[in-house]
């Protein structure tokens, strides 16, 4: 028998979070046992030295994606693969914005299942507008038997149809993405439910406007309802105004009085200049404000011993020229 749970989170191009997530990891230890995989999206990119070219590297596997690249929730399955025969009972996926803040917090998760075989999720519940209604995997553990059955059932499902209540696509539609029948599973699938029964179905209605807009794990929470029940873990999901818009500042887990862990939120999307020009309005107006507080969290957290190499890997790639270039702006704490 194998350790507990496997740790699971999807790296792309963030060295800051990604020290500040391992950091906090071992840090903060547990009754439970358990190891820490990380998948990399975007394979050979160098901020991975971030914690290759430090000991908090020390017992962490990495995964490379192979499937599809840039991809949190490909990630997340392609860890799942690599750890299907391994004895793990428990899978905890997290985003890499995230912080463990006090130790035994893995064990407050591991609580909400142990003991309670019909049990298969624990995470925040997210209800807002017509398109979140389900629990993500942001900072949630899942039943490792209940994510290779579904994992399974996506990646044998070679239908090129998108089903959805209001309305059923093609993947060959314009628009549409006709490579999703190859490449997804558990995690990733936007294809929904063919038949579905009247409690999936309400999910589906409450939190997927149309076909394929699935986020990452909604179709597998849609799925999962009426074959196994959930535990909504008591949270503080907290927002704030940025210049223009309303989004998420934190999502505290155990309160935000007295947290265990904590996702702080566009982490990644704060650094979508290391890919693309940036066009999108949102991230535009959010993203000094994230990455200001970004800064300020990693100080907090990662020993200074550190940093320096984040500093050699920003230099490396000349962040603040691709800043400059991709978004129109620079913001000092990118450095």
């Amino acid at each position: 028998m194998g350790k507990k749970v496997a740790i699971g989170m999807t790296h792309g191009h963030c060295p800051k979070w990604l020290q500040t997530a391992i950091y906090s990891l071992k840090k903060n230890p547990n009754r439970t046992e358990s190891d820490i995989y990380v998948a990399c999206s975007w394979p050979g990119h160098p901020s991975i030295r971030a914690i290759t070219e430090t000991d908090l590297g020390e017992g962490v596997t990495l995964v490379d994606c192979v499937r599809r690249k840039h991809s949190h929730a490909t990630g997340l399955e392609e860890i799942l693969e690599s750890i299907a025969d391994k004895g793990y009972e428990y899978m905890f996926c997290m985003e890499t914005d995230c912080r463990a803040i006090k130790p035994g917090w893995l064990d407050w998760f591991v609580n909400f299942l142990d003991g309670k075989p019909d049990v298969g999720i624990a995470g925040f519940f997210w209800h807002e507008g017509d398109h979140h209604y389900n629990i993500n995997p942001s900072a949630t553990l899942y039943r490792m038997d209940m994510l290779l059955k579904y994992h399974k059932e996506a990646r044998e499902n070679n239908s090129d149809v998108f089903y959805h209540p209001r309305g059923n696509r093609l993947g060959t539609d314009p628009g549409m993405d006709p490579t999703i029948k190859d490449v997804v599973g558990c995690f990733a699938e936007t294809r929904g439910i063919k038949d579905p029964t009247p409690k999936q179905l309400d999910a589906v209605t409450r939190g997927v406007p149309q076909a394929a807009w699935f986020e990452p794990g909604q179709w597998l929470y849609c799925r999962l309802q009426g074959e196994w029940e959930e535990v909504r873990v008591p949270v503080d999901h907290i927002y704030m105004q940025y210049p223009g818009h309303t989004a998420p500042e934190g999502t505290y887990y155990g309160g935000k009085a007295d947290p265990q862990f904590i996702h702080y939120w566009g982490g990644t999307r704060s650094y979508d200049w290391k890919k693309h020009p940036v066009t999108c309005n949102f991230v535009k107006s959010c993203a000094p404000a994230w990455i200001k507080r970004e800064d300020k969290i990693w100080r907090e957290t990662v020993p200074a011993i550190y940093h320096e190499k984040v500093h050699e890997l920003n230099r490396e790639e000349d962040v603040a020229a691709k800043m400059m270039e991709n978004m129109g702006f620079f913001v000092s704490e990118v450095l």
